[in-house]
């Protein structure tokens, strides 16, 4: 019944983004008529006003719902003579039907496998992104702990989506917002720029299989498929002059569409916005080359910028608080990140997220090919594709470049996965489109096939990773990519203790135990299980206390830490980590933090202490 309901509200929330994206499509002058980018930009419109509720401190469940049913009034009174289209004779029967079930068995085998999946990342979504959407739905915005990684890894565009959810269902079920809706919303785009005919069928098949086949490297729910769709509409967008030829100012995107979907982007991930940045710029380039008069083409990239701003500012002033604080504990970030290794782009060996650097290379590359084989035709026609291609192609290699600056090169790599899941599905397909479609009959075909045969060589080289996650999802209900983990008996045995057992009832116990209405800082394994509306909660998390605006509120005298468990790191492997170039600064800035707490408690009274959980109250001096 749980799955029913689920699969119901996806299909009431799909026609709610439908509304809002027909509103902001209809205040264009050029509207565009691909319908599942303009549920991308409902998606778009979503996470902008769930930024102004947040900022408003109104982003309550009784909102959201709001702005689902303001959605569906939308979409009904907008669409008024919208019929759907079905099939209008064999040849298109023959289409839709052999897709239409590749599409279901995908999402059928997701629904049953990953709607809940048996295990989440027990330090990232149990410490992290699953305590967003809560703290908004219970306080009325998302903005909070300095402590926390809210505002510095996102802004929290992804927790609005996820706060619609489990709004209304258990949090178990909070990843089917990416794993399950962005993942749908990445095979239909592909498909939805192919023409309904048998003779292309193979194309938009090639375009479904190669998102499913690519090994994502799930790791947690944090935006991957959503950001992945997100960016596929930006590519449709620009290569919107395919469908509207015939129409002068078609050459360029509505500025109010593609601001939309850039500031939703900003919102999703800290890593996204490096796309939006090459996107927009190579495309200005390209169009520039392409003969757009310059006049015409500047006025359309301050609008753009400046809508994008417009769209995100919500955001950016929600978290202003922060982005102006200056650190008063400068050694949670003194340590500078150093990552060994060298990075060899065309090394087979195999990553311990899944696949190869060999394999994404050749995404990227693939990528970037097929759209310069489609520029040696008519390069204004094709100038938007090209630049989205050249920026997928850019985006990739400057992400890996900053490895060692950033996270290392492998999980970096992981960064890249909208990038080439987007680039892959999205622009291989309408390169090969455009090449069938085109004039040069003389070598139309044996290029499409070759394009065609990069796809099948995408499919081939993840076959195995597909297997293996497939195998993951059936024996152990999840396809993390850290496999020996998520397999292990005790990791599952701990994710279903938090998930079903009564850890939410352990936790209220503990934070019983401080004054209603007093501050707390919490540094446990499950903040999300705290009540934030009791108590205003500082929640903790490795990747907060590393910000630069860190610090120890002093409006907290309460602590609730947890050191004991499954899912605590002892003191001891945050030493080892020392030893690891790669988390030496993480684990720097976590063992300073400790010692800072153990201070602190030595200075305090202890409250409770059930050997896994204490709490104490510092004394203030004077």
């Amino acid at each position: 019944m749980v799955f029913a309901g689920f699969v119901a509200v996806l299909i009431v929330v799909s026609i709610a983004l439908f509304g809002w994206g027909t509103l902001a499509n209809r205040l264009t002058p050029n509207p565009v008529r691909n319908r599942a980018v303009i549920l991308c930009v409902g998606l778009a419109v979503i996470v902008f006003l769930g930024g102004v509720l947040n900022l408003l401190r109104l982003a309550y469940g009784w909102a959201f719902d709001g702005l689902m049913l303001g959605g569906i009034a939308l979409a009904v009174g907008l669409n008024r003579e919208y019929r759907p289209s079905l099939p209008k004779n064999r040849d298109e029967w023959f289409y839709v039907v052999p897709l239409g079930i590749v599409i279901l068995l995908i999402m059928g085998f997701t629904v049953a496998t990953q709607l809940p999946p048996r295990a989440y990342n027990f330090h990232d979504d149990f410490e992290k992104y699953f305590t967003f959407p809560v703290r908004m739905l219970e306080t009325g915005t998302v903005f909070g702990s300095p402590l926390s990684a809210i505002g510095l890894e996102t802004l929290g565009g992804q927790a609005v989506l996820q706060a619609i959810i489990i709004n209304h269902f258990p949090i178990s079920y909070i990843n089917g917002v990416d794993a399950v809706f962005g993942l749908l919303l990445c095979l239909i785009l592909p498909v939805s720029m192919v023409p309904r005919r048998l003779a292309f069928l193979p194309i938009s098949l090639a375009g479904v299989l190669v998102v499913y086949f690519i090994n994502p490297q799930y790791v947690n729910i944090s935006s991957l498929y959503i950001a992945s769709a997100f960016m596929m509409a930006t590519i449709l967008l620009l290569a919107q002059k395919s469908e509207k030829e015939n129409e002068k100012s078609s050459d360029l995107p509505p500025p109010i569409l593609m601001g939309l979907i850039y500031a939703a982007l900003f919102t999703l991930k800290s890593s996204l916005p490096v796309f939006p940045a090459f996107q927009g710029v190579l495309f200005c380039i390209a169009m520039a080359l392409a003969g757009v008069p310059m006049r015409r083409l500047a006025r359309w990239s301050v609008s753009t910028v400046l809508l994008t701003l417009l769209f995100v500012s919500p955001w950016v002033l929600l978290h202003l608080p922060h982005y102006l604080h200056q650190s008063s504990v400068p050694l949670f970030n003194e340590v500078p990140a150093s990552f060994a290794g060298e990075l060899d782009l065309f090394s087979f060996s195999p990553l311990f997220y899944g696949g190869s650097f060999a394999l994404y290379t050749f995404l990227a590359l693939v990528t970037g090919i097929s759209t310069a084989v489609i520029s040696f035709w008519k390069f204004k026609d094709v100038a938007g594709i090209t630049a989205s291609g050249a920026a997928i192609l850019c985006s990739y290699l400057l992400i890996m470049l900053l490895g060692p600056r950033l996270a290392g090169y492998d999980v970096n790599l992981r960064y890249t996965m909208p990038f080439l899941i987007a680039g892959a599905s999205a622009i291989m397909t309408f390169s090969i489109l455009w090449v069938v479609r085109g004039n040069a009959a003389r070598f139309k075909y044996p290029i499409a096939i070759v394009l065609i045969l990069f796809e099948l060589l995408i499919i081939a080289g993840f076959s195995e990773s597909l297997i293996q996650r497939m195998q993951q999802a059936f024996q152990s209900g999840n396809i993390l990519s850290f496999t020996g983990l998520a397999s292990d008996q005790k990791y599952l045995d701990y994710n279903d203790e938090v998930l079903y057992g009564n850890v939410n009832l352990r936790v209220a116990a503990v934070q019983n135990r401080v004054p209603a209405g007093q501050a707390i800082i919490a540094w446990v394994t499950t903040p999300f299980y705290l009540d934030y509306r009791r108590n205003f909660i500082f929640d903790v998390d490795n990747s907060g206390i590393g910000s630069p605006w860190a610090y120890i509120p002093e409006e907290a005298e309460y602590f609730i830490v947890e050191y004991q468990g499954y899912g605590v790191f002892p003191v001891w492997k945050y030493y080892e980590f020392l030893k690891d170039p790669g988390r030496k600064q993480s684990a720097e800035i976590a063992l300073n933090f400790i010692k800072i707490i153990q201070g602190l408690s030595q200075k305090g009274d202890i409250l409770y202490d059930d050997g896994r959980m204490v709490v104490f109250k510092i004394r203030k001096d004077g």
